[in-house]
């Protein structure tokens, strides 16, 4: 969470003069209601609306996050449609797909909204069924039975396929399940129809809360201290892999633009309450503007580029 201090020193280069605000706005989830991002972008337009007028939040799920993607790069770049992209539909689905009918490069950066690790989760009925109560068991049960577990996903070439994938490399063995997004493949897991997953912690957090699951590992470099359990590194797997998403906006948005959108966004979350509320339903807030975020997805594209490549996805 960022300080009032980093708040004020953010807002301070950030200064730009006055813009003509527009009337109305729009966000695009390119995913299905109800997840993280959907949540946080509900929250944002409602925050912001006192000051940029009415904002729409719509949601076009489709084509792994593509068809949201394609519905923005065809609009005004006038400030008034910004799509919610994320590690899939800006770095992932990009390096996996020639056919996509949108690059990276038709977008313009606003704002990096979160970054939060990725939880292996089980239900505590299926860790009594296998016998699994910590990490470590769930290590030696693959080692001893390959291919036993199903791991679900949001889908291929989500961080939690990705994850996986990686357990695989490692001689640990799962049969991947990709759904229709984390939600679903969520509902899969707590009505025993998989295994285990690999959700983002802010789409786990709930059922954690409750119970429903229980946490095993995580999968960033640097512990969570959220979080109550040891990072696949520390037990010998190398893995440094999170979920982060933010706003973009089309090709040829002007700068003035987006530095001043993010700048009403770090004036929107600097209340306690908001920022609170946020950093809940994300998982993690993390504010980049829009020069920090584009060499931030440039950092990403490197990573998950030799990710994929050894990896074979």
């Amino acid at each position: 969470m960022l300080s009032r201090r980093s708040f004020a020193l953010t807002l301070a280069a950030a200064a730009l003069p006055a813009w003509a605000k527009p009337k109305q706005m729009r966000i695009v989830v390119p995913y299905p209601a109800g997840g993280p991002l959907d949540a946080c972008s509900r929250l944002l337009a409602d925050k912001l609306k006192t000051k940029l007028g009415r904002i729409i939040v719509e949601n076009r799920p489709g084509a792994a996050g593509a068809r949201g993607m394609l519905e923005v790069k065809n609009a005004q770049p006038n400030g008034q449609s910004l799509v919610v992209g994320a590690l899939a539909t800006l770095v992932v689905n990009p390096l996996m797909f020639n056919d996509l009918p949108y690059r990276p490069q038709d977008f313009e950066t606003v704002c990096l909204l979160s970054d939060t690790p990725n939880v292996l989760i089980m239900t505590p009925a299926t860790m009594k069924k296998r016998g699994i109560n910590s990490a470590e068991d769930f290590i030696d049960f693959v080692k001893k039975h390959p291919n036993q577990l199903n791991c679900a996903s949001g889908g291929t070439g989500s961080a939690g396929h990705i994850a996986n994938a990686l357990l695989n490399t490692r001689g640990l063995k799962t049969v991947h399940v990709p759904y229709a997004g984390a939600m679903a493949a969520q509902l899969s897991l707590l009505s025993a129809e998989t295994d285990i997953m690999f959700d983002n912690f802010a789409s786990a957090r709930p059922a954690i809360e409750d119970g429903r699951v229980r946490v095993l590992a995580q999968t960033s470099r640097t512990a969570d201290k959220r979080i109550p359990a040891p990072t696949l590194s520390s037990l010998g797997i190398d893995c440094d892999i999170s979920t982060w998403f933010g706003l973009m906006a089309p090709k040829g948005t002007p700068t003035e633009i987006r530095e001043n959108l993010f700048k009403e966004i770090c004036l929107t979350l600097e209340s306690n309450e908001t920022m609170h509320t946020f950093e809940r339903l994300s998982g993690g807030a993390k504010l980049l503007g829009p020069q920090k975020f584009n060499e931030w997805i440039q950092n990403e594209q490197v990573k998950y580029r030799s990710f994929l490549s050894a990896l074979k996805i």
